[in-house]
């Protein structure tokens, strides 16, 4: 089936046993409380205090220790059910569990951090909240829950290997659909599912008696009969012959006969995007998204964005007004400081994008005179001894000074501090398709492609390297950036 036919089934075959989900859910709350008291056990008796007794330098309260109690593991558990930790794990790997474990662990020891900061802040006297302990904790959280998931699945493994927790399944429709389906089921036994046979889509008897081994029990017609001569957990409708209007009263039926329905969407398989059910009012939708959902942690890159922003702004005010002092004396009277220039960000969002003026007023219009000398290829324009540049237009730019102003776009929200370089709209309009997919992230003040030769390298080369940023972005592939950016402004690495 696939990559794309996995991330179907994974969507196909969600979460199918309530009473299951709540005895995991139960667990993982006393996963917690076990949790804390090995924390405490070993903050208190650990062999660092001898060693470094400061490390741990404040006192758990007894308020403390009760609001970690309960905080740490009800904020875990609020982000493990966010992060689909409590749908099925039939299917999913232990990198997958491990990866929702570490992220839920992460966010509910920051919103109990946060809450015991806000909380210490709030009552007479004001007290301090013992980082250690909540760190502590979601550390042992961590590994506890991924033993326990470990424990979990050997056991329902084995209930499996001997029938048990098994879902019968039957599936309607034909050819490399069905084909396709059996065999990603029969190549994973343990997942727990059982095929029982094959409802053909077309109205007239099925030609053929059995798929890979797998019964066929009739044609569409006779699905109601089979469902009701056998026990069905789940109808997976994978159409081949049949219109998805046909199908509309089957899915009735099983709807009215109380049984699962799941239809096979895979009749478009995108190399990027991935399908995501949503809902708008009683219309449900399949949405194809070539970028991340916004998630807790694109949220946290987008407050840190505006934070961080607003904070350089503060520092580098000095280092700002001195070179607005500079421009201004060292050009004609009534000529700009600032240059403002109308770029495309977000989806094709227009915005104002501001930058130190480097260039002599209207340097736009030499700008066709100056193409065919043009050191990078496609629709962008640089030049290393651009003749637009003025003499301290030269040092901001090596320096990249000229760049602090676009902090006021990141505090706007129009820009990020990492993200693709905000192009032109003349640039945009000579884009192929496949390169326009650098417009769905938002724009950075830097980028992949900045830190990886900046300016060297050719203009295909900065897509491949921004579209890869945007398939792989995480938060510490930005603060990886934003440290090798550092690194390539002091070194004045490609800089045009």
């Amino acid at each position: 089936m696939g990559r794309q036919g996995s991330v179907w089934f994974r969507f196909m075959v969600r979460d199918y046993n309530y009473a299951l989900r709540q005895i995991r859910i139960g667990l993982d709350l006393l996963v917690g409380v076990v949790a804390f008291f090995l924390a405490y056990l070993f903050k208190k008796y650990g062999p660092w205090y001898y060693i470094h007794p400061t490390l741990f330098p404040y006192e758990t309260t007894l308020r403390q220790v009760l609001l970690i109690l309960v905080l740490v593991p009800v904020a875990t558990v609020l982000a493990l059910a966010h992060n689909k930790f409590y749908t099925s794990t039939r299917i999913y790997s232990l990198a997958t569990i491990a990866r929702q474990a570490a992220v839920s662990c992460f966010e509910g020891m920051v919103v109990c951090y946060a809450v015991l900061a806000i909380a210490g802040r709030l009552v007479n006297p004001p007290y301090y909240p013992s980082r250690g302990m909540v760190v502590l904790t979601a550390v042992f959280y961590f590994f506890l829950l991924l033993a326990k998931s470990l424990m979990l699945g050997r056991i329902l493994k084995r209930l499996r290997q001997r029938g048990r927790n098994v879902r019968t399944l039957l599936l309607v429709g034909n050819g490399g659909p069905v084909k396709e389906f059996i065999q990603v089921v029969s190549s994973h036994p343990l997942w727990g599912f059982r095929i029982e046979g094959i409802v053909s889509d077309k109205l007239t008897a099925p030609n053929d008696e059995t798929v890979e081994g797998v019964p066929v029990l009739g044609s569409l017609p006779q699905l109601f009969n089979v469902v009701q001569s056998r026990a069905i957990d789940e109808v997976i409708f994978l159409p081949c012959y049949i219109t998805l209007d046909d199908l509309s009263p089957y899915l009735e039926g099983c709807e009215e006969m109380g049984v699962r329905a799941s239809l096979s969407l895979n009749f478009y398989q995108p190399s990027i995007a991935k399908p995501l059910f949503e809902r708008v009012k009683d219309i449900p939708l399949v949405c194809y998204s070539p970028t991340k959902e916004m998630n807790l942690a694109l949220m946290f890159k987008y407050t840190f964005d505006r934070i961080a922003a607003a904070i350089l702004l503060v520092i580098a005010s000095p280092i700002m007004a001195l070179t607005s002092l500079a421009i201004k004396l060292t050009s004609k009277r009534g000529e700009p400081v600032f240059f403002g220039q109308t770029r495309v960000g977000l989806n094709g969002r227009l915005f104002k994008l501001w930058k130190f003026r480097s260039m002599c007023v209207d340097a736009d219009k030499d700008l066709e005179k100056l193409r065919a000398m043009s050191e990078v290829d496609g629709p962008v324009f640089k030049m290393r001894d651009d003749p637009r540049i003025t003499p301290i237009g030269g040092f901001l730019r090596r320096w990249s000074i000229d760049e602090l102003p676009q902090l006021f776009n990141v505090l706007r929200g129009e820009m990020s501090l990492v993200g693709p370089r905000p192009p032109t709209a003349p640039e945009v309009a000579q884009y192929d398709r496949w390169q326009r997919r650098r417009l769905s992230m938002k724009p950075g003040i830097t980028c992949l492609w900045q830190v990886s030769g900046r300016s060297k390298l050719s203009f295909e080369t900065w897509v491949k390297l921004d579209l890869q940023y945007i398939d792989n972005w995480s938060l510490l592939l930005d603060f990886k950036i934003l440290l090798r950016t550092v690194v390539a402004v002091l070194k004045h690495e490609g800089a045009m």
